[in-house]
């Protein structure tokens, strides 16, 4: 039989034993707590990591934004200088189109010159054909007139010492007559070369206007191309201004993205001042919960002390 001392201990052991029990249980979870609370400081530096990368990105992104928006100001610039160069173009092709209308017209002056010097050769040949023909009836006369001298030194001939003065006239109107047909046939000589001369140079003279026709096309053309160079500076001009309107509006696109990018760093920094704040409301707890454990780990002895 136990006595009533032996009797009252193990009561009062009995009675001690659910506070021993919820202690040991509270240990417990205080170790478990404190584990997660490890974890959860662990995953908030993880995380804390994550946003500094993000952050870091997000500034090189931002940096490569900027210089997008220095490279459309280097391209709008150079656009720009479109305007100075389509005005170089202009006075240039302006100046090259006054000396050819001025080539145009001494081209047109030279032309009717030589239109009129191509009447003038007709002319000419058509003198020449007269003189040719004058030449002709004068050798024909030259040559009656010799048949007359011959004929009248015959009949002097006849008449003996009363035509001796006759037969010298005819002799000496028979040598005249073989002079003017000598001159004629020089003439004649002369007009061939003449014509010769004056075939040659209508050829030439045609050659030359047949060169002048083709040079006078070309200067066609070649102001109908300066008309086309002008037409394309004016093109370049507006292409110049297109290019600067959407360089503009990308501009302000790429302004509103930083603006959107200074956003999101303000906010990541807010989120990462909120999870410094957490691990740092994580290592105050830690200590609680060591706090804790001491005085949990106190309370066993205790209670063998008082059950002693």
């Amino acid at each position: 039989m136990f006595s009533k001392k032996s009797r009252g201990k193990a009561g009062q052991s009995n009675n001690l034993y659910p506070v021993l029990h919820v202690t040991s249980s509270l240990n417990d979870y205080q170790k478990q707590l404190a584990q997660k609370e490890v974890e959860s400081l662990s995953e908030l530096s993880m995380v804390s990591s994550s946003f500094a990368g993000v952050l870091n990105e997000a500034e090189n992104f931002q940096a490569q934004l900027q210089d997008f928006g220095d490279s459309f100001s280097s391209v709008n610039q150079a656009a720009s200088q479109f305007a100075q160069v389509k005005e170089d173009i202009a006075q240039t092709v302006s100046g090259a189109q006054d000396r050819v209308e001025e080539l145009k017209m001494t081209s047109a002056k030279v032309q009717e010159s030589y239109s009129a010097m191509e009447s003038t050769f007709e002319q000419l040949q058509l003198a020449v054909r007269d003189i040719k023909r004058c030449m002709g009836k004068i050798v024909s006369i030259a040559d009656e007139t010799n048949i007359l001298a011959l004929n009248a030194s015959i009949e002097a001939a006849r008449a003996g010492s009363h035509g001796k003065g006759f037969a010298i006239v005819a002799e000496k109107v028979g040598e005249l007559a073989k002079e003017i047909k000598g001159l004629t046939d020089d003439v004649d000589l002369s007009v061939h070369n003449v014509e010769e001369g004056a075939g040659q140079l209508s050829d030439s003279i045609m050659a030359s206007q047949e060169a002048l026709g083709h040079g006078y096309d070309i200067v066609n053309n070649t102001s109908k191309s300066f008309e086309q160079i002008t037409e394309a500076a004016e093109g370049a001009s507006s292409v110049q201004s297109d290019i600067s309107d959407v360089i503009i509006d990308s501009q302000g696109k790429l302004q509103l993205l930083c603006q959107f990018f200074d956003k999101i760093k303000y906010q990541y920094q807010e989120v990462v001042k909120h999870i410094d704040r957490a691990s740092s409301l994580g290592t105050t707890k830690s200590t609680m919960f060591e706090d804790m454990n001491n005085m949990l780990s106190q309370i066993e002895p205790m209670m063998k002390d008082t059950d002693a």
